[in-house]
């Protein structure tokens, strides 16, 4: 099995982090250890649980709103949804 390719990304200008980078995902989805690491402010009020393939049922902790990334020389704000680990 090949192992899927990831980039070094910097978060709110604080860490770097490994990850995999899907220009096509619909959510943006990081795990409360970076969040915190990286001194993230998180909205806890939200409604929304995910689903996998696997039947794996996580719910999100919270979502970083307007959150600074950037992956090389391209830097922009997405939302970001925060949970527990990684399934």
């Amino acid at each position: 099995m090949t192992a899927a390719p990831t980039v070094p990304v910097i978060v709110n200008k604080i860490i770097e982090y490994s990850t995999l980078i899907n220009t096509g995902a619909e959510l943006n989805i990081i795990t409360i250890n970076v969040a915190n690491r990286a001194g993230l402010v998180m909205r806890t009020c939200i409604k929304i649980k995910i689903s996998l393939h696997s039947e794996y049922i996580s719910r999100f902790l919270g979502i970083v709103e307007n959150i600074l990334i950037s992956v090389g020389s391209v830097v922009c704000r997405v939302n970001i949804f925060v949970t527990r680990s990684a399934p």
